[in-house]
């Protein structure tokens, strides 16, 4: 006997489950859509008591302005992220102050205005904080610290880490000196005629200032300039790996941890295991140093009669707290900054000095001037005499104008709040900003407004800063109670090393004098081809 089953009526219950599925969805989207719009409907009206206005908003091509995630897809090869995609769309917007809606009815304010960042950073402080975006991304890879923390937390780690950037500390420069002499030894050989040729500095710098960090955090440095020598002289890469390793793990979770910023979707989904493995190979590195710092034997390297005790970041970071999480957290966040900005800064400026004979000139008679040559040196490299000498000084502020460590920045809106400029029809309106709204900011832009510095906005000049009081149209080391604590540290280790390469050679000559200057941007922004120069040694 066969039993005959007709399938229509189940057709029929799924075309019926499925019309009432979109039905469903539908209901639940209008829902979402008309909350949102009354949610900015009240925002608005609560920003009309304070004389706000509405930003200039980006036109969206699609839906959620998902032509702008084509770059998934497309990449970055031979764009130039902030002048192709960030400074052009300023441009083409007329206004330095903008609205971004995108995806799930998320919104990003634009700003490049010195007032806004002014109150992001200082007059409204508690009004933005990093948001939860910076702390998730940057997690798995720096943990719990000074640069991820908000509120109490923050206020915590920032007392904690405030001493150990006291004067004395800043201004010891014996490893500075003593790594630099490595750096010196790792150069191209000299021809007869006193030209180092062919020489690239950025991976010379990075591990110059890898191990003068490492020194200062952990009281012995990782050597990798001696490794690396070591490894070239032998033909053996083995002692270099546990170096290599380390950089290139920093380096793949930075990059990975930057695209997931700029595209916030990447959050959930850029979890690859190479990502996993990078972020542990950073943190056993610090870990490493972590146990020694507590071990109860662990003692610190004897000092010679009248010697100035070694000074040790994380000896004098465990009299704080013996936890070992938070140890290594802060002493990663430490090492990150310490180590990516002053390269990055280096890199720029012996780029930059490089390509213009004029200013690299002018600025190696003050240095004749001030402290000597190499081999007849007259005056001692302090802390004191390096900030006086204002031609280096007015070197190191226009590199950073053109060429900001950080350029890109952000902030998040904690309540219902305002900015001071950049609404209304003449776009001097405040805005009116929601509860947990993205503020981005950029000092690459702003460094560059013509309005600010002249037409000559996009030239290295460094005479521009004579006279010159800085203001917040320069954030090269922010501002505000979250301004930057190793703002000395790094500029007195920069001029450091600038005097010294400046008394050893009257000439530096870049390979290319002309091009286009290629941008790496992870944390923070380098130079994206090398810095490839030929330098000629002083005679004198």
């Amino acid at each position: 006997m066969f039993v005959h089953y007709d399938s229509k009526p189940n057709q029929s219950n799924m075309a019926q489950y499925l019309i009432q599925a979109v039905l469903v969805s539908a209901a639940i989207i209008a829902f979402i859509q008309a909350r949102n719009w009354l949610r900015w409907r009240t925002l608005n009206k609560w920003g009309e008591q304070y004389g706000c206005g509405a930003p200039p908003v980006v036109e969206n091509k699609l839906p959620g302005g998902i032509e702008r995630y084509s770059i998934l897809f497309t990449g970055l090869k031979g764009v130039d992220f902030l002048e192709d995609i960030i400074r052009k769309r300023y441009i083409s917007m007329g206004t330095n102050t903008f609205r971004i809606f995108s995806l799930f009815n998320s919104s990003i304010v634009s700003t490049s205005e010195p007032e806004n960042i002014q109150a992001l950073l200082a007059t409204q402080f508690h009004d933005f904080d990093l948001g939860t975006s910076r702390k998730n991304n940057f997690h798995d890879l720096l943990g719990n610290g000074i640069f991820t923390a908000n509120g109490e937390a923050w206020s915590h780690f920032r007392r904690q880490l405030r001493p150990q950037f006291s004067r004395d500390q800043v201004s010891d420069m014996e490893a500075a000196d003593r790594h630099l002499g490595i750096l010196f030894k790792a150069l191209p050989e000299e021809n007869a005629l006193g030209w180092v040729e062919g020489a690239d500095f950025l991976p010379l710098v990075y591990r110059f200032t890898m191990d003068v960090s490492s020194e200062f955090l952990f009281g012995e440095s990782v050597n990798s300039q001696s490794t690396a020598l070591h490894s070239q002289d032998s033909g053996n890469r083995k002692d270099l790996q546990k170096e290599l390793d380390f950089s290139e793990a920093i380096n793949y979770a930075q990059e990975s941890i930057i695209w997931r910023i700029r595209l916030p979707i990447l959050q959930s989904l850029w979890t690859s295991k190479k990502f996993k493995k990078a972020c542990k190979t950073v943190k056993d590195f610090a870990d490493h140093f972590v146990r020694i710092a507590l071990d109860p034997d662990h003692k610190q390297p004897p000092t010679l009669p009248g010697q100035k005790p070694k000074y040790v970041f994380l000896n004098e970071l465990v009299a704080e707290t013996r936890d070992p999480i938070e140890l290594r957290d802060q002493v990663l966040h430490i090492m990150v900054a310490g180590r990516d900005t002053t390269s990055a800064l280096l890199c720029w400026v012996i780029l930059l000095l490089a390509r213009h004979p004029a200013e690299f000139q002018h600025l190696r008679e003050a240095i004749v001037s001030q402290f000597g040559t190499e081999k007849s040196p007259t005056n001692e490299l302090t802390f004191e005499s390096l900030k006086a000498c204002k031609e280096l000084k007015n070197v190191l502020y226009e590199t950073m104008r053109l060429y900001p460590l950080v350029p890109l920045n952000g902030r998040e809106a904690v309540k219902d709040t305002t900015l001071p400029t950049g609404g209304g029809p003449d776009h001097k309106q405040p805005i009116a900003i929601r509860k947990g709204e993205q503020i981005g900011y950029s000092a690459y832009v702003m460094h560059r407004r013509k309005d600010i510095w002249g037409e000559d906005s996009d030239e290295f000049r460094s005479a521009r800063w004579e006279g010159r009081k800085l203001g917040w149209e320069f954030i090269a080391f922010s501002g505000g109670p979250r301004i930057c604590i190793g703002q000395q540290y790094a500029l007195n280790e920069a001029s450091f090393v600038m005097v010294k390469i400046l008394q050893r050679y009257d000439h530096i000559e870049a390979l290319d004098m002309t091009g286009k200057i290629p941008k790496a941007i992870t944390l923070t922004m380098s130079p994206g081809n090398g810095v490839k120069v030929r330098m000629h040694r002083a005679a004198s």
